[in-house]
C-alpha cells in the first residue's frame, strides 16, 4: 500500500492514480482522492499544487513511446530536481524562490512523459483475466459454475459450506478441498456460509484480493467491470489482504463491518454494512424507562459490535423511554435522536451521535 502521507508535489505528480484522477476521473478514484484528501488536511494543499499542475498541461497520447523510455526520461529529470533542491541553502530567498519555480516545470515535463504513456494504455489497465490467471494456478481440478441468470443459484461445497451465486457471477472450486486450506475463486457477487473447521481456513480468491476465515458469513462482491472488490461480513470474523502479500498487512473485519479494496490505490477503506444485524445470543429486548443515553448505547454497541459515541459528554446523561425491539439499528438511532433533538451520522466504522444535550 502507498504511503500517500509522506509524498510531495513530484511524487503526486509522478503517481499513475493520481493522474487518472485528476485526468480521467471516475467513481473509484473519484470517491478515494476525495476521501483521502478531507481526512488528510495536511497534505492537502500539496496534492491540490500538485492537481492544478497537471490539469494545466495538454498532451496527446502516443503509442511508440515504451514504459522503459519512460521511466528512463523520469528518472532523468527527477535526478536534476534533486541536484537542483540540494542547492536550494546555498542561495537567497528570491534564488530559492526560482529554483523552486523550475523544480516544478521540471516536474511537469515529467509528467507530461508519463502521461502520455498512462493514457494510451490506461483503458488495458484491469483487463488481465485475473480471475482465469486465479483458476490457472489451481493445483486441484476445479468445477465452475455460471450463473448468467435473474435468480441466484445454490452451491454446495464438499466441507458444508454453502455459496449463494448472484447474476453474471462465476465461482471456481475443488469436488474435494485437499491440503492445508479450502481455496475457491470467485469472479462477481457471492454469499458466503462457511462450514467451521480451525485447520483449514477457507481462502475467497476474487481479483487481486484474497479473504481468509475459518467458519463465517460474509458477502464478496468482485465485479468483472471495475477495480473495487467489497466485503461484507455478516458472522465471525475474515481477514482481507491483497494476494501475494501476508494476511497481517490487510485488514481484520468483525460482524457488521464492511471493506472496499480499491485496486488502483492498493488501499482499503473500512465501514459499516447497510443494515447491520445483532449478533450472537445477545439480550436484544430495548426496552426502555428513564434510562441513562449512555446504558442504552452500551447496550446497542454490545448487541450490535459496533462502536457508538457521542460529541457531547452530557448527551450520555439523557433519559430515554422508549422501546425498539422490532426496529432495525437505523430506525433505532432516529428514535434517540428525535428524543434528545440531535442526529447521527457514520464515520467509518463509527457511528457518531450529535447534540447540544437534552436539557438545552
Amino acid at each position: 500500500m502507498k504511503d500517500y502521507q509522506n509524498f510531495e508535489i513530484e511524487d503526486f505528480l509522478l503517481d499513475e492514480n493520481f493522474v487518472q484522477w485528476v485526468k480521467s476521473p471516475n467513481a473509484e478514484n473519484k470517491i478515494f482522492w476525495e476521501q483521502w484528501i478531507a481526512s488528510n488536511p495536511a497534505k492537502a494543499s500539496t496534492a491540490m499544487e500538485a492537481k492544478d499542475i497537471i490539469k494545466s498541461i495538454k498532451v496527446k497520447p502516443f503509442k511508440e513511446i515504451s514504459s522503459s523510455k519512460v521511466e528512463s526520461h523520469v528518472q532523468d529529470i527527477m535526478e536534476e530536481i534533486h541536484q537542483i533542491k540540494g542547492q536550494e541553502n546555498e542561495v537567497t530567498n528570491n534564488t530559492v524562490y526560482s529554483f523552486s519555480r523550475w523544480i516544478k516545470i521540471a516536474a511537469v515535463l515529467a509528467v507530461a512523459i508519463g502521461i502520455s504513456w498512462v493514457f494510451y494504455h490506461q483503458n488495458d489497465l484491469g483487463k488481465t483475466p485475473i480471475y482465469e490467471e486465479l483458476t490457472a494456478s489451481s493445483n486441484l481440478p476445479l468445477i465452475e459454475q455460471v450463473n448468467n441468470n435473474e435468480k441466484p443459484i445454490y452451491v454446495n461445497l464438499s466441507d458444508g459450506s454453502k455459496i449463494t451465486l448472484y447474476k453474471n457471477s462465476r465461482l471456481s472450486y475443488p469436488s474435494v478441498f485437499k491440503g492445508n486450506n479450502r481455496e475457491v475463486y470467485l469472479m462477481g457477487d457471492a454469499f458466503f456460509n462457511i462450514a467451521k473447521n480451525p485447520n483449514k481456513p477457507f481462502l475467497v480468491h476474487a481479483g487481486t484480493i484474497v479473504t481468509k476465515v475459518l467458519g463465517t458469513s460474509f458477502y464478496v462482491k468482485a465485479p468483472s467491470v471495475g477495480n473495487n472488490i467489497d466485503v461484507e461480513v455478516i458472522t465471525g470474523k475474515v481477514s482481507v489482504f491483497e494476494k501475494d502479500t501476508k494476511p497481517n498487512s490487510g485488514v481484520v473485519l468483525s460482524p457488521n463491518h464492511k471493506v472496499t479494496f480499491y485496486d488502483g490505490q492498493h488501499h482499503f477503506v473500512t465501514g459499516l454494512i447497510d443494515n447491520p444485524q445483532p449478533q450472537g445470543e445477545q439480550d436484544n429486548v430495548f426496552e426502555f424507562r428513564d434510562t441513562p443515553l449512555s446504558e442504552v448505547l452500551a447496550k446497542l454497541s454490545n448487541v450490535y459490535g459496533i462502536r457508538i459515541d457521542v460529541d457531547n459528554e452530557k448527551l450520555y446523561d439523557c433519559p430515554l423511554t422508549a422501546d425498539f425491539t422490532t426496529q432495525s439499528l437505523h430506525a433505532k438511532l432516529e428514535i434517540i435522536c428525535a428524543t434528545i433533538n440531535g442526529s447521527y451520522e457514520t464515520k467509518g466504522t463509527v457511528i457518531l451521535i450529535g447534540g447540544r444535550g437534552c436539557g438545552d
